[in-house]
């Protein structure tokens, strides 16, 4: 009788224990993979915010104003660059790669700070854009890392 009672609390334990583990796994992954989404929707982001600042400094070099559908392209660009970084904060407590996505939206906006109505700085684009690609790369990095933890 108390072999049977060890046995049975054996498997019981066993399946409890296999249960946990497969519960711990499913989480994980999903982590993991709201983590992926998060960085991958930052550096789309990015790309593209960037790319409407560049927009705006070849208006401003061609003398064009802006129109209210390149202010919308622009700041929708802008927000969505916020919300996928509010998204990341949530799937991370990187430091490093939060402290990048931070670095990554200052000079963007500081790319489109060089093109004014009155004009272009074409040395700080060219400084800033410089600045830009190098953090590109950063950030990916930064994002490679934090995902191989």
């Amino acid at each position: 009788m108390g072999t049977a009672i060890v046995a049975v609390a054996g498997t019981l334990l066993g399946s409890l224990l296999t249960f946990f583990m497969t519960d711990w796994r499913a989480r994980a992954e999903r982590r993991r993979r709201e983590f992926v989404e998060a960085v991958t929707g930052v550096l789309e982001a990015f790309v593209e915010f960037r790319a409407e600042q560049y927009l705006k400094i070849e208006d401003r070099k061609s003398g064009q104003a802006d129109t209210r559908e390149t202010r919308r392209a622009r700041y929708q660009a802008r927000s969505a660059f916020t919300a996928a970084i509010d998204r990341l904060h949530t799937a991370t407590r990187d430091l490093w790669l939060l402290a990048a996505v931070e670095e990554a939206r200052r000079l963007t906006v500081a790319l489109g700070d060089a093109a004014t109505n009155g004009g272009v700085d074409s040395e700080q684009v060219r400084v800033i854009g410089d600045q830009l690609r190098e953090h590109h790369t950063v950030l990916r990095d930064s994002a490679a890392r934090a995902l191989s933890r």
